[in-house]
Parts: C-alpha cells; sequence; structure tokens
C-alpha cells in the first residue's frame, strides 16, 4: 500500500510556480532559495536581455546611437564572457551549478536589464537631458539631443578625449560647429584658417585640431550637412 501523501496522489496535488512576470524578477529584492525556481527565473531574464543585445546590435548602425550603444553593450559583453568564455555573446547558456552563482548570474543580468542606456528610448532620454544641460551652461547653444549625439559620438570626439579636458573638448567641438562652412572651405583649399572666437584658449585648441585631425574634422562636417 502506498504511503499517504506520495504516488500519484501526491505528484497530481503538487503545483509548479508560475512563470515570473519581468516586472517581479527586476523588483525582486531577495531570490528563492529552490534551484528550479531559479532556473524559470534565469531562463526568462537571460532571454529578455538576449533580446534586447539584439536590438542593441541593430541600433548600433544608426546614427546618434553607435556610441552609447557600445557602452551598454561594452559592459554586457564583460559579463557574458565572464560567465561563458570569450567566445560567448548571449546570456542565456549553460546556468551555473551552484546556487551562489546562479543568484550572482541572474543579478547580473539584472543590472544590465535595468540600465537605461540598453534601450533606445532610456539612450535618448539621456542625450536630451545631456543636451539641455549643455544648452543652459553654454550661452548661445541650442543642440537637440540628435545633434548633441553627433558632435560627442564623433571621431573627432574620441581624439579631443585624448588630448583634452572635458570643458575645453566641448568648446572646441561648438567653435567648429558652429564655424562648419569655413572650416569646411578652408579644409578643400588646404588653407591654414584661424578661426576665432573669444576664448583664445579655444580658437588655438580648433587651429591645432584642424592641422592635426583633418579627416575627422571633415567627417563631422559631413554629418552636420556641410558638403
Amino acid at each position: 500500500m502506498a504511503r499517504k501523501g506520495s504516488g500519484k496522489g501526491a505528484r497530481a496535488g503538487y503545483q509548479k510556480r508560475q512563470a515570473y512576470s519581468m516586472q517581479e524578477i527586476l523588483t525582486m529584492n531577495t531570490m528563492p532559495s529552490d534551484r528550479q525556481q531559479l532556473l524559470q527565473i534565469y531562463k526568462t531574464a537571460a532571454k529578455a536581455a538576449d533580446q534586447r543585445l539584439v536590438r542593441l546590435e541593430r541600433y548600433g548602425n544608426e546614427k546618434n546611437f553607435k556610441t552609447a550603444i557600445k557602452w551598454s553593450y561594452a559592459r554586457a559583453k564583460r559579463d557574458i564572457q565572464a560567465w561563458s568564455g570569450p567566445d560567448a555573446t548571449r546570456f542565456n547558456t549553460k546556468a551555473p551549478d551552484s546556487i551562489a552563482d546562479l543568484k550572482a548570474k541572474i543579478e547580473d543580468i539584472k543590472t544590465f536589464l535595468k540600465s537605461p542606456t540598453s534601450t533606445k528610448s532610456g539612450i535618448k532620454s539621456i542625450y536630451e537631458q545631456r543636451a539641455k544641460s549643455f544648452n543652459k551652461n553654454h550661452p548661445g547653444a541650442n543642440y537637440t539631443w540628435e545633434d548633441f549625439g553627433k558632435l560627442f559620438e564623433s571621431d573627432l570626439a574620441k581624439k579631443l578625449d585624448e588630448d583634452y579636458g572635458s570643458e575645453t573638448k566641448a568648446k572646441t567641438l561648438v567653435a567648429i560647429q558652429k564655424n562648419s562652412k569655413k572650416i569646411d572651405k578652408a579644409l578643400k583649399e588646404a588653407k591654414e584658417k584661424d578661426i576665432r572666437v573669444p576664448d583664445k584658449m579655444v580658437s588655438r585648441t580648433v587651429k591645432r585640431v584642424l592641422k592635426e585631425y583633418p579627416g575627422e574634422v571633415q567627417q563631422l562636417l559631413l554629418d552636420f550637412g556641410v558638403e
């Protein structure tokens, strides 16, 4: 005779926990200790994260988003490779064996999913805030978030990052963009051109940049529609 609570009757009485929603997972302060429940959470979160990675890869081909995509993607890639090796490209791989590691990987996935720069709308919101702040702190500037993205994601901006502080970099980029037609003409005629702005240091910096990074300057001008 079967013991009470065992056999088919017990299995029939057992109810598996319904699937966790992403909202539940992202707001969960304490994760369960049961491995089956953790695996359920892991698979749901990893699938959502991988779908977001696919979208990020697609957005990476759009102007104004390239650098921001790299920031978010780089963090995700670092975590993915730490868990699954240097050739891994997605979160949803074989789950870690230990409960502690499984929980840790879930937390890494949640960190990625909560990052504002992991979505297109989040990236746009961040750029809007930065453009608004920049316009407020730099009289005469009136950049949209798209133009702000073009300016500060440009190859020239990356070059200036290596040589100048953020304030000089910003003023130099703005001076080049505002004097784009004069600079374009000077580059095409291969003539040295003084671009005069109230800040003498910025004037000297622009002159040096035109000499050292003409290709990057020309690309920035093209991005702003100067042909």
